[in-house]
């Protein structure tokens, strides 16, 4: 049978149904077609597929159980359990009319799922090759009919395979208003949803009842932000904002801000960290980080995971880095703080540094010998410091530079000969802010080591160090101080012992040559230190370390850690610390976690000391940490109760699932984490 305008219809017959492969040409279009039933209205040029039918046409697969194809108008109806798969994306309609030359079409009562984004229409209109105008839509990344959460508006833009963009939009849980959004994008391209959210509710038995709260969302795939919400019981309230900008291998930026209304001083408290990166060309990078806030001393119980917020310190620094093949330039400038609550003043340890220069030479090969070469200064003030029963804030200058070379010399098969050789120049102002002395010392080093394989099981690794310091600007040895002058003169050994590729044992040991003038307690030998792995499947992992004192010979400390299991699946973790001055005691660490079922998930973890004396055990301290995890399909809901001593705490934590990338691509490599400073 032949048809006019280039189209060919072959008919074939396949056990109890028909089979029809219709191959039309729509221009430079080739279109497939499958079906239980096929007709072909020549006069009216009209195919009518029923029944299983699945059509190819450039990129797309449609399947319907009736599929009506205008070839003179280039005009295709489906009806019926309609599905279209295009590139990464499917969408399923109840019927679709579509202008195969124009490309334009519409569907009716649509679903569409692209990467882990669902979306359901009430209309899709076709516009161009990937993008379609939808109406009355909601998205989620919940697959169920009716959503836990969803985003709704009356209108937006799908793009196969990059975004769908809603305007106007409202975000439900469980159907009920929580957010409006001008503009709510959902990326498809495999990063990360736009918009999540944490809330994490809790109790403390001195601070009350607290909750707070983070909406994050993705501007653009380089633009973050996260909005901080907190009831902090009887702290008070708290309230930030932190966004950062991110692209690849040139800038990255952020800046944190965040201020409580403290109940208990009355006070307001704030922060704001601003941190910037800059790759400057193929050599030159910038790097800064600033500290201000409203005082030394911003923190309260419900922020105890936060260190930095623990700490009184402030650190605000500026830095240029000069990277080449052959060296390694960087300028700085820093100021840190550490603030004293009682006096209301910055302490002792404080400094500014204005300027420091590094400057490091790689290792360079001249005549089969490797020599390096570093160089640092800097003009430090520092702050508050006591001498003579007075406190100055006191500006001097320090110098090093230091040269070494070395080389290896392979005396047989088993066993290799390295030699280093090297001198450290230092130059620093008086440690007496009345007095007005520079100083110059001069340090000689050197080392020998000797590596030799004993057997193909075991190598010995014996090294000789030695450096001593000269007098105050001289260059002879200081054989006058408590030392003698010297630094270190010591013989090192280390044994490895391979028995399989499952065990590995180690010991470390040493002398020390030094006598000393005026310290008469001073120990020869370094303790004899004993470690060993076995990891005989990939389930379980023993480590043993063992310190012994030689001189006195005595037993010092013990270490023992186990792990069985997996930590994403099943885990059972032991250890155990020893130390000779505590000879009653021992520390234990003891944790458990599985899954109970594919919803709930166990983890207990305890830490505490058994005691042992006058024949009585006993248990010291109390610090419980138990976590109890649930999968709610799209969400987020975990349980954490700590214990320690008399302070408990319990916190509840609730948030999106969302599609993260892995940090590890195929290929091996890892991405850069584009959270630049994630300091909350």
């Amino acid at each position: 049978m032949s048809i006019q305008r280039n189209f060919i219809i072959r008919l074939s017959i396949s056990f109890l149904f028909v089979f029809i492969l219709a191959s039309l040409s729509f221009a430079e279009y080739e279109v497939d077609i499958k079906a239980d039933s096929l007709t072909y209205k020549q006069d009216d040029e009209i195919i009518n597929a029923s029944g299983n039918v699945e059509l190819k046409w450039t990129d797309k697969i449609i399947k319907a159980d009736n599929i009506e194809m205008k070839i003179k108008e280039q005009n295709l109806k489906a009806e019926g359990n309609v599905e279209i798969s295009e590139s990464k994306s499917t969408i399923f309609s109840d019927k679709i009319q579509y202008d195969m030359g124009k490309e334009h079409g519409d569907m009716h009562d649509t679903m569409g799922a692209s990467s882990s984004v669902f979306f359901r229409a009430e209309k899709m209109i076709k516009e161009s090759s990937d993008t379609y105008r939808i109406e009355n839509v909601t998205v989620s990344n919940c697959d169920l009919d009716k959503p836990h959460h969803y985003a709704k508006a009356k209108e937006g833009i799908f793009i196969t395979d990059k975004k769908i963009t809603l305007r106007k939009a409202v975000y439900y849980v469980g159907g009920i208003p929580v957010f409006y959004f001008p503009k709510y994008t959902r990326n498809l391209s495999g990063s990360d949803s736009r918009f999540s959210y944490e809330i994490e509710p809790g109790y403390t038995n001195d601070g009350g009842i607290s909750a707070k709260a983070k909406l994050k969302y993705k501007f653009s795939d380089k633009l973050n932000s996260a909005l901080l919400l907190d009831y902090l019981g009887k702290m008070g309230e708290g309230i930030g904002l932190e966004t950062s900008y991110y692209d690849k291998n040139n800038i990255k930026a952020t800046i944190y801000t965040y201020g409580t209304q403290n109940r208990k001083k009355e006070t307001q408290q704030w922060m704001i960290r601003p941190s910037y990166y800059q790759k400057i060309n193929d050599l030159w990078t910038v790097q800064s980080h600033a500290e201000f806030v409203s005082d030394s001393y911003f923190n309260n119980r419900y922020q105890l995971d936060d260190w930095d917020r623990v700490l009184n310190k402030r650190k605000s620094y500026v830095s240029f880095t000069r990277q080449s093949k052959k060296s390694n330039l960087r300028l700085m400038s820093e100021l840190y703080q550490i603030y004293n609550p009682l006096t209301d003043k910055i302490q002792n340890g404080s400094y500014l540094i204005l300027p420091q220069v590094y400057y490091n030479l790689y290792p360079q090969k001249t005549f089969g010998a490797y020599s390096s070469f570093n160089f640092t200064f800097e003009n430090k003030t520092d702050y508050e410091i006591l001498f003579s029963s007075k406190t100055y804030d006191y500006k001097r200058i320090k110098a090093t530079a230091d040269y070494n070379i070395t080389k290896d010399y392979k005396i047989s098969k088993r066993m290799t000969l390295k030699p280093t050789l090297g001198i450290n120049e230092t130059f620093y102002d008086s440690v007496d802010p009345e007095n007005n002395d520079k100083n110059l010392t001069t340090r000689y080093y050197g080392s020998l080591n000797a590596r030799y394989r004993l057997t193909w099981w075991m190598d010995w690794n014996l090294s000789y160090e030695t450096k001593f310091r000269t007098q105050m600007n001289n260059l002879g040895i200081d054989y006058n101080a408590a030392d003698r002058g010297a630094e270190t003169n010591a013989l090192l050994f280390n044994n490895y012992i391979y028995t399989s590729s499952n065990l590995v044992i180690r010991n470390t040991t040493g002398y020390d040559f030094r006598d000393y003038l005026t310290f008469s307690d001073h120990i020869d030998w370094y303790p004899l230190i004993t470690e060993m792995t076995y990891v005989p499947t990939s389930k379980v992992t023993l480590y043993l370390r063992q310190t012994q004192d030689l001189h006195p010979f005595k037993f010092n400390t013990l270490q023992f850690d186990s792990m069985f299991g997996k930590l994403e699946r099943f885990y059972f973790k032991l250890s155990a610390f020893y130390y000779n001055y505590r000879p009653e005691d021992v520390d234990l660490v003891s944790g458990i976690g599985f899954w109970l079922n594919s919803k709930w998930r166990f983890d207990y973890l305890i830490r505490t000391t058994l005691n042992y004396q006058n024949t009585a055990v006993k248990w010291i301290g109390k610090d419980h940490e138990f976590k109890l995890y649930r999968d709610l399909h799209c969400f987020n809901l975990g349980l954490t109760f700590r214990l320690r001593e008399d302070y408990y705490e319990t916190y509840f934590k609730f948030d999106m699932k969302t599609n993260v990338p892995t940090l590890t691509k195929k290929d091996g490599t890892k991405e850069i984490d584009q959270e630049f400073y994630p300091w909350r």
